[in-house]
């Protein structure tokens, strides 16, 4: 049997040697361009023969580049149509909004006043193009169905800062905005073709908008939503030599920042002309300043990106990962082959050209894994598409065009170079530091340097540490996201239905029909089957709600220094909504039908309100308040005091902001939340509908959905994130599971004749799978000694910025380490099992 391995391996010897002499006679005739890519193309198919003689090997490789590289494009692609991606116009890297700061707090979504707008406009030398929009909800009807779009009013310089033509017919001029014009409109393609079926006369139609009969005069080209997902346009009605600075309304500013200046020199000259308008107008401008963002920052919010690029580096080191665990796997092929490569090189193969052929590896499987990555990043982003309904409250802005398009194939291609360089670089530098003499010295077994398997266990260690800690902040995102799961809104929202209506000024035109409006509304609804009770909410518990500035009666401020005012999210309720909600009173009473118009003005204020602004106070009924801003000064007396409700996100700052609540009967609103509480397993959403339209055919009701829905939606964003993070670390901790047991597998197949020896002296099958797990463990706790550092650098800023920071560092680190554990001792146990189950005689004539 000796003598028949012993032929075997001269043949394979021979055999190797001839190879070698073939590369060799192919080398000497490479001197011409052709014979080089024909050389070329020998390597390329020599290597390929090698992977597909170990398809195992090949296959696992190719799934680990796959995993690295599909995470990193999924990642990148997603961030690239949401924040980095220019708006997809002309000229679109340039153009911005300009939105306000107070007391240096930039207020990156919000709107600025109409004379800041003229100001900046006529004084700008870094600017063009500068123009304004605003919101406004336009309720349509046509042949008696109801719909609600919001709508964009806006000057004749609107469509033109796009660069954008219409369809069919023409866009706004002078005319269109000037007293006493025709009502006109134009409307996007989606529109036309889903509203009006695409008729071609669409020129010739007008439909009711906020009950006005509007011409339509133009259709705009398929895929335009600018400045969102708007599908209406209507005339601005703002007339400058109506407005003063006292009176002035709020407006949305865009701009093209002129070639050769940034967005910091924009800023510049912004905070100058602000400063100005400050010296000018003190009372009103105090504080105020104003700043340049781009379109998808003010979405967005600034504080996404850094979200965002957290996210790609964690990617980035899950590919860093795969590529160390291919190069590790690639640097014992290599060892593996040093008797091959060093027979090469003794019959005078260049060194350059053994490398290239171990790159070609190196390459192939990079390639394959970049395919395969791709397929694996589409499906991802295909399933996010649908997830985007459930973070974004109405459609996402039209420039969230997710999908994989030429820039990020490019992006593609380009990691798998630097993957394909990454992962050859280890195999590469053994042959070009390999000793010749001592490899063909060596005997048969390819033994593994000590300078080779201290880099494979530092590969090792380095693993662990970098897959700790993304996993760790995966586990910390969804403890944030459990605890603000959990966390108290101060209302009971089971079986709670809700909707949305908007009431058109042309049609209620003041306070008594509005009133008159909600009176009957919520009549009729409880007298509807399965409703128990009903309210009317300007927002709901859990919407975003703006915060006032309020001025506490007594208090010195005024109104230079109104930014100092304490502020509060200002809600106005009918009287039976906070009762409906299981609102109970700690002090004075709730909101009654008695708080109407001709009473005296009261307002309710949450128990968080009066401890944070009358800290030293025991009793807070009868004190009294008023707003700063607006038109209404008058004071409100407190009634009454309930428990905290979180009108905000569970989060940071609007978790703890107090609230205050006025009668809808002496502030009537325009745009209304209903609020219906029913039995349970009851859907309510036809009552409302029904109960809306025998008042008012014309109103359309829309974001038809239950309040937990509501509430649910905020941790909606953040459970993706989170739920992406823990999808990196779990790849991560099995990449470097995946790298410990190669590294495993490979020492025990070197140490056979070693644990051979020590079972034939008397040595159990524990104690060698004892000895090898406690060889194996000394990575893994390393390794997580040193991700320690990174973890408690991390850790503490995400649990200050979600206002979370209860949750303890051990536990934390402590759930992580026990994952990453269980991983890394399954890996170790797989081949230590398996070198225990060969008998010592076997493992003594090992080779």
């Amino acid at each position: 049997m000796m003598l028949v391995r012993r032929q075997g391996r001269c043949d394979r010897l021979k055999f190797l040697m001839v190879w070698s002499l073939m590369i060799d006679c192919c080398e000497t005739r490479c001197a011409w361009p052709e014979e080089r890519f024909m050389s070329t193309l020998f390597d390329f198919r020599y290597a390929c023969r090698l992977l597909l003689k170990r398809p195992g090997f090949s296959l696992f490789t190719i799934l680990i580049m796959a995993v690295g590289l599909g995470l990193c494009i999924y990642m990148y692609s997603i961030i690239n149509s949401l924040v980095l991606k220019p708006l997809p116009f002309k000229d679109g890297d340039r153009m911005v909004m300009i939105s306000p700061s107070i007391n240096d707090v930039r207020l990156g979504d919000s709107p600025i006043s109409f004379m800041d707008y003229l100001d900046i406009k006529a004084h700008s030398k870094r600017l063009e193009q500068v123009g304004y929009y605003y919101g406004d909800v336009a309720n349509i009807n046509l042949d008696g169905q109801a719909s609600r779009y919001i709508a964009i009013r806006s000057g004749p310089d609107f469509f033109p800062f796009t660069g954008v033509q219409a369809a069919k017919g023409r866009l706004f001029n002078q005319q269109d905005a000037g007293e006493g014009a025709n009502p006109v409109a134009v409307i996007g393609y989606a529109l036309w073709q889903n509203y009006f079926g695409g008729r071609q006369d669409i020129l010739a139609q007008s439909l009711l908008v906020n009950g006005v009969s509007t011409q339509i005069i133009g259709v705009m080209p398929k895929g335009y939503a600018f400045p969102m997902n708007n599908q209406i346009w209507l005339p601005t009605t703002l007339n400058p030599a109506h407005i003063t600075v006292e009176n002035a309304p709020k407006v949305q500013v865009f701009a093209k920042i002129k070639p050769g200046f940034t967005l910091a020199d924009v800023d510049v000259e912004l905070k100058n002309i602000m400063a100005g308008r400050e010296q000018r107008f003190p009372e009103i401008n105090g504080g105020h300043s104003a700043f340049a963002i781009t379109f998808m920052d003010s979405f967005m919010g600034e504080d996404s990106k850094p979200i965002f690029l957290v996210m790609l580096l964690a990617v980035l080191l899950v590919l860093l990962l795969a590529c160390c665990n291919v190069g590790n796997m690639l640097l014992v092929r290599a060892i593996e082959r040093s008797k091959e490569t060093a027979i090469r090189v003794a019959h005078g193969a260049p060194p350059l050209r053994v490398v290239m052929q171990m790159m070609w590896e190196s390459v192939i499987l990079c390639c394959a894994g970049g395919v395969v990555g791709l397929l694996l990043a589409g499906w991802g982003i295909s399933l996010t598409g649908s997830l985007i309904t459930s973070v974004v409250p109405d459609k996402p802005p039209f420039w969230w065009q997710l999908g994989i398009d030429t820039d990020v194939v490019v992006k593609a291609l380009i990691l798998v170079v630097i993957a394909s360089i990454i992962t050859g670089a280890l195999p590469a530098w053994k042959i070009v530091h390999s000793n010749v003499n001592d490899a063909l010295r060596d005997g048969t077994r390819g033994a593994q340097s000590r300078n080779s398997s201290r880099i494979s266990r530092g590969l090792v260690i380095f693993e662990v540490a970098l897959s700790s800690s993304v996993l760790c902040v995966g586990v910390l995102l969804a403890l944030v996201v459990a605890q603000a799961a959990k966390i108290d809104y101060g209302v009971d929202s089971n079986n709670v239905w809700t909707a949305k209506v908007s009431l058109p000024p042309i049609n209620y035109p003041d306070d008594a029909s509005k009133v008159n409006f909600f009176n009957r509304l919520v009549s009729d609804l409880k007298t509807q089957p399965g409703v128990v009770q009903a309210g009317l909410m300007s927002r709901l518990p859990g919407e975003f709600t703006s915060a006032s500035s309020i001025e506490l009666e007594g208090s010195s401020f005024t109104r230079s220094n109104r930014n100092q005012f304490p502020r509060a999210n200002d809600v106005v309720v009918y009287p039976s909504s906070l009762s409906a909600l299981g609102i109970m009173p700690e002090e004075g009473r709730l909101l009654t039908q008695n708080d109407d118009a001709q009473s005296q003005k009261v307002v309710v204020i949450t128990r968080s309100f009066a401890q944070r602004y009358w800290p030293d106070e025991k009793d807070v009924v009868g004190k009294r308040i008023r707003w700063i801003d607006g038109e209404d000064h008058a004071w409100y007396t407190v009634v009454g005091v309930i428990p905290h409700v979180i009108q905000g996100r569970p989060f940071g700052h609007s978790q703890w902001m107090p609230s205050v609540y006025r009668s809808m009967l002496q502030v009537p609103q325009e745009q209304i939340s209903v609020v219906v509480t029913g039995v349970p397993h009851e859907n309510l959403s036809n009552v409302i509908r029904h109960a809306v339209s025998s008042i008012d055919a014309q109103l359309p009701v829309y974001q038809e959905k239950t309040l937990q829905e509501v509430i649910d939606r905020n941790t909606s964003g953040l459970s993706y994130i989170s739920i992406l993070f823990n999808i990196f670390g779990i790849m991560a901790v099995l990449l470097a599971g995946s790298g410990i047991y190669g590294v495993m597998a490979k020492t025990i197949n070197q140490r056979y004749q070693e644990f051979g020896t020590r079972r034939a002296l008397g040595a159990t099958r524990g104690d060698i799978i004892a000895l090898i797990m406690r060889q194996g463990w000394w990575q893994l706790v390393l390794g997580l000694v040193i991700s320690v550092p990174v973890i408690g650098a991390i850790s503490p800023m995400i649990l200050v910025t979600f206002g979370y920071p209860g949750i303890g560092m051990m536990m934390l680190f402590s759930i992580t380490s026990l994952m990453i554990g269980l991983v890394v001792t399954f890996a170790i146990l797989l081949p230590a099992k398996r070198a225990v189950q060969t008998s010592p005689m076997d493992a003594l004539r090992h080779q």
